[in-house]
C-alpha cells in the first residue's frame, strides 16, 4: 500500500495542472462543509454548560386560540406550578429582559440583568465564587432589602475583581442593592448574557400580584426518571385546577414544556440543517467532478493500463493503485480544506447574524476534525471508486492495437462519464432553485413597505429609575426632552414612544371593545399598546388614515383617547365607522377605564418584517396620561448626521447625568438587521450555487472536450466526407444537449422534492413556482451548453488532413 502510495503521489506530482485543479475543488467542498458542520456541532450538538443538562426543560405557558399559542407565566402562576408538581427537583423562574442603570464608582452604564427566583442557580446547577445567591426569604414577597448577585465579568471590569465588594452596595435604578455573591466565569444564565441578577421581589406589587400579568419564563429540572410525557400531563393537570380556580386570568391556558436545547436553539435547527445540505450538495458536486477528472485520466492512460495487464496486473491492483490516488487527492484537499475551514469559521463566528449565549464558541475542535477525517475519507472513496471500477474491465487486445485508438476509452467510460455529468447538472439544478427561492424571499423582505419610514430616523432608548421619577417628574422629563431635542440643528421633529418599529418592548394584553357581540370573545383582541407623544407619528412616518392623533397639550386628566391601526378598526369596524367607538384594556367583564378612538393609523410592522399584524394589531395611547419610565425618543433628521447622536447623548446627560442612553441607532439599521439572517441565507446559498453552477459548466466543458480529442479521426473522416463545420458543431453540441435536458428533467424532479424542506423558511413566496424553475433551467441550460460551445467550436475547425495524419 506505502509503495502504492508513493507511486500515486510521484504520478500526480508530474501533472500539477491536473491535481491542483483537482485537490482545490475537493478542499472547498470540504471547508465549506467542515465549517457548516462546526457550527452545528456547537449549537446542536456539544451539551449545554450545565449539571444535567439532559435534564433541563424549558417549561411554557401556552394559550387556546386558532392554535397553541406560546405565553409566559405570572409570577403567581409560578409559584402554584412550583408549589403541586412532584415529578421535578426543580423550578425556576427569568426574565431576560431586565436591564438595570447602575450608577456610582464611575459612569452611569445600562447593565443586562436577570430578575430570577431563588432556586435558579441550583436549578443551572451554578454556583457563586464569592458569596452566596439567594435564599428563599429574599425571594419570599415584596418589600424585602434590595440584594444582587453580580457576574464574574462586571465584577472583574466594574469592580476590579475586589473581593471586599460583598456585603457592599450598589445603585440598580437609583436603589441601593447589597451584593451578596459573584458568579463563576462564564456563566451568564440561560440564553442571556446577563451580568447580574435581582431577585424576583424586587418586582413592583402591581407586577407581583397581577395573576393576568405574564412576564416570567420558566426553567426547571426533571428528577431522574421522569420522562417528559411523564412531566408534561404533570404540568396539564395543574393548568386544568387553575383554570377552574382563576378563570378571568387562566381560562385557556395550559402548561407545556421542551427540553432546553430546543428551546434555546430550536429556531436555528432548521436553518442550520439546511444550509448544511446545500454544501453537502456541493461536496457532492465537487466529488462528481474530481471523479470526472479522474475518468478523464483514466482515458488517457489505457495504454499503460493494458501495458500492466499484460505483465501480469489484475483488477485489485489496478483498483488499488486509482484508490491510491485518489487518497492522495482527498487527502491533500483535506489538510488545505481543514485549513480553510479555520478561517471560514472565524468569518462565521464574526460575520453570521445568529445571537448566540456567550457560552458557545464556533472552533475548529475534535468533533470537526473528526468529522474532516470521515468526510475526506468518504471523498476518496467517491472519487476512486467508479475509475478503480473501470480501470480493470479494459480490453487489452483492442487497446494494444494500432486501430482501437479510437475506442480504447471504453463504452462504460464514456458512459460513466456522461451519467456524471447528468448528476451533476441535476444536483446543480436543484440547489440553485433553492437559492433563487431563497433570494426572491429576502427581495420580498426588503422591498415590502414596512408602513413606516426607514430614513433619516434615529432612535435612542433610556429608563427613568422610578425612585426619582414619580407623578409629574416623568412627564417632565419626557416633554423637556422632546422640546430640546426637535431645537437642535437639523431635526425636523422629534417625539417620544414606550417602544418604536423593530425595537422590541412592546406590551401586550387584551382590549376589549363596547357594545358589540354578545359572546364575550368575539369583543376581544389580543393587542399591543404602544404608549407615545403627540408628534410620533410624523416622526416615525406612520401615516394617518383616519381621524387625528394625540396633541401634545394632552393632560393626564383629560379624556382617555386611543389611535388604533388600521387593521384593528377593519376587523371590529368594517363600514369604517371606528372613529368616536371606545375600548378598554383588558378582557371583556373586567374593570378600568374606557379609551375613545380619535383616529386610525396605517399598519407599522412593529415586531419584524414577517410579522403578521393581522393577528395582533396595535393601539397607540397617549404618553402624557400613561407616562412610562422606559421609553424611545425618535428624532426626524433632514439628512444623516452622524453628529447629532453624540448631541442627543450630551442632552439626555445635561437633564440627567446618572441616566444612561443605550440602544442608539437608526431604523434603517433596524430594518437591516431584521433582514439579517435571510440575507446571510440568501447570500450563502446563493454562492454555493455559483459554485455548482461553475462546477456543472466545467464538467460538461470536460466531457465534451475530452470527447472531441477522441473523435477527431471520425471528424475528419466525416469532414473528408462532406460535412460541414455547422453539422460537425451540431453533432457535438446535440450529444451534450442530451445530456443537459437529461439533468434538467432529473434536477426539476428532485427539486420538487427537496424543497418541502424550505418552505417554511421562506417568505411571500411559493416553493414549487414554475417561474422561478423554468428561469433557474434556462440559465443552467445557457451556462453549460456555453460550456459545450467551446469544444464543438473546436471540433468544427478541425483539419481533415490533419486529423487523418492523426496517430
Amino acid at each position: 500500500m506505502i509503495q502504492d502510495l508513493r507511486h500515486a503521489f510521484t504520478s500526480l506530482l508530474k501533472r500539477p495542472g491536473f491535481t491542483g485543479v483537482a485537490v482545490l475543488t475537493l478542499a472547498l467542498g470540504l471547508a465549506a462543509n467542515i465549517t457548516l458542520f462546526s457550527a452545528i456541532d456547537a449549537i446542536l450538538l456539544r451539551p449545554l454548560p450545565f449539571p444535567d443538562s439532559d435534564r433541563l426543560v424549558s417549561v411554557r405557558a401556552m394559550v387556546k386560540r386558532d392554535t397553541w399559542e406560546r405565553r409566559a407565566f405570572s409570577l403567581a402562576d409560578f409559584r402554584d406550578y412550583r408549589a403541586q408538581l412532584a415529578g421535578f427537583a426543580g423550578f425556576a423562574s427569568f426574565t431576560s429582559d431586565g436591564g438595570y442603570n447602575l450608577t456610582g464608582d464611575g459612569e452611569a452604564a445600562r447593565v443586562d440583568g436577570q430578575l430570577v427566583s431563588h432556586d435558579y442557580f441550583s436549578v443551572l446547577g451554578a454556583k457563586p465564587v464569592l458569596g452566596r445567591t439567594f435564599t428563599p426569604e429574599e425571594d419570599g414577597a415584596p418589600g424585602q432589602p434590595p440584594v444582587v448577585v453580580l457576574g464574574h465579568d462586571l465584577w472583574q471590569s466594574r469592580y476590579a475583581a475586589s473581593p471586599e465588594i460583598i456585603g457592599q452596595q450598589i445603585r440598580l435604578n437609583d436603589v441601593p442593592h447589597t451584593v451578596v455573591g459573584v458568579m463563576a466565569p462564564g456563566f451568564r444564565g440561560v440564553n442571556a448574557d446577563a451580568q447580574l441578577w435581582v431577585p424576583s421581589s424586587t418586582a413592583t406589587p402591581a407586577r407581583w400580584n397581577g395573576r393576568g400579568n405574564r412576564g416570567q419564563e420558566v426553567v426547571a429540572l426533571l428528577k431522574p426518571g421522569v420522562t417528559i410525557d411523564q412531566a408534561r400531563a404533570e404540568l396539564a393537570a395543574v393548568g386544568r385546577q387553575l383554570a377552574e380556580a382563576y378563570p378571568a386570568t387562566n381560562s385557556g391556558y395550559s402548561a407545556d414544556l421542551a427540553p432546553l436545547r430546543e428551546e434555546i436553539f430550536g429556531a436555528l435547527r432548521q436553518p442550520l440543517l439546511v444550509l448544511l445540505g446545500a454544501v453537502g450538495f456541493v461536496l457532492v458536486i465537487t466529488c462528481v467532478n474530481v471523479a470526472n477528472l479522474l475518468l478523464v485520466r483514466l482515458a488517457g492512460r489505457r495504454r499503460e493500463i493494458a501495458i500492466r495487464t499484460s505483465l501480469g496486473a489484475s483488477r485489485r491492483d489496478l483498483a488499488r493503485l486509482f484508490l491510491g490516488e485518489s487518497a492522495v487527492i482527498a487527502l491533500a484537499g483535506g489538510v488545505l480544506g481543514v485549513l480553510l475551514a479555520a478561517w471560514g469559521i472565524g468569518g462565521l463566528a464574526r460575520w453570521a447574524p445568529i445571537d448566540l449565549p456567550a457560552y458557545v464558541t464556533l472552533k475548529l475542535n475534535g468533533p470537526a476534525m473528526l468529522f474532516a477525517l470521515l468526510a475526506t475519507t468518504g471523498c476518496a472513496l467517491a472519487i476512486g471508486a467508479l475509475p478503480a471500477l473501470l480501470a480493470g474491465r479494459a480490453d487489452l487486445n483492442a487497446t494494444l492495437k494500432d486501430a482501437g485508438r479510437t475506442g480504447g476509452a471504453g463504452v462504460g467510460g464514456t458512459r460513466a462519464r456522461a451519467m456524471l455529468v447528468t448528476a451533476e447538472i441535476a444536483l446543480s439544478l436543484s440547489l440553485l432553485v433553492a437559492s433563487a427561492l431563497f433570494v426572491r424571499s429576502f427581495a420580498n423582505l426588503v422591498t415590502q413597505a414596512p408602513g413606516f419610514s426607514t430614513e433619516n430616523v434615529l432612535t435612542l432608548r433610556t429608563i427613568l429609575p422610578d425612585a426619582r421619577y414619580r407623578d409629574a417628574a416623568l412627564p417632565q422629563f419626557a416633554r423637556t426632552l422632546v422640546e430640546r431635542a426637535a431645537a437642535l440643528p437639523g431635526v425636523q421633529s422629534a417625539a417620544i414612544g414606550s417602544d418604536s418599529p423593530l425595537g422590541g418592548n412592546s406590551v401586550a394584553m387584551f382590549a376589549s371593545i363596547e357594545g358589540g357581540s354578545a359572546v364575550p370573545a368575539e369583543n376581544e383582541a389580543r393587542v399591543y399598546a404602544h404608549f407615545v407623544t403627540g408628534g410620533f407619528f410624523r416622526a416615525t412616518g406612520i401615516t394617518l388614515l383616519q381621524g387625528t392623533t394625540f396633541a401634545d397639550s394632552y393632560a393626564p386628566d383629560s379624556e382617555q383617547v386611543v389611535v388604533i391601526s388600521e387593521n384593528f378598526a377593519r376587523r371590529f369596524w368594517p363600514n369604517g365607522d371606528a372613529i368616536g367607538q371606545r375600548l378598554k384594556a383588558g378582557r371583556s367583564g373586567a374593570g378600568g377605564p374606557w379609551f375613545r378612538i380619535i383616529g386610525v393609523v396605517a399598519e407599522a410592522k412593529y415586531r419584524g418584517l414577517v410579522a403578521n399584524p393581522t393577528r395582533d394589531p396595535d393601539v397607540y395611547a397617549a404618553f402624557p396620561q400613561l407616562p412610562r419610565n422606559s421609553f424611545t425618543l425618535v428624532v426626524r433628521t433632514a439628512d444623516e448626521s452622524g453628529a447629532l447622536a453624540t448631541e442627543l447623548r450630551r442632552l439626555v446627560a445635561s437633564l440627567d447625568p446618572n441616566v444612561p442612553v443605550f440602544g442608539l441607532t437608526t431604523i434603517e439599521e433596524r430594518v437591516s438587521r431584521a433582514s439579517a439572517s435571510q440575507r446571510f441565507s440568501a447570500q450563502l446559498m446563493g454562492g454555493f450555487a455559483l459554485v455548482a453552477l461553475l462546477l456543472a459548466a466545467l464538467g460538461l466543458y470536460g466531457v465534451v472536450s475530452f470527447g472531441v480529442g477522441e473523435r477527431t479521426q471520425e471528424i475528419g473522416v466525416r469532414m473528408a466526407l462532406g460535412a460541414r463545420p455547422g453539422d460537425i458543431a451540431q453533432i457535438v453540441l446535440g450529444g451534450a444537449g442530451r445530456l443537459v435536458a437529461a439533468g434538467l428533467f432529473a434536477g426539476t424532479a428532485l427539486a420538487l422534492v427537496l424543497v418541502r424542506f424550505i418552505e417554511s423558511l421562506l417568505y411571500r413566496v411559493d416553493a414549487r413556482d414554475p417561474l422561478t424553475y423554468g428561469a433557474v433551467a434556462a440559465v443552467l441550460a445557457l451556462v453549460t451548453l456555453v460550456a459545450a460551445w467551446l469544444p464543438a467550436r473546436r471540433a468544427a475547425r478541425v483539419n481533415p488532413v490533419e486529423a487523418l495524419r492523426a496517430e
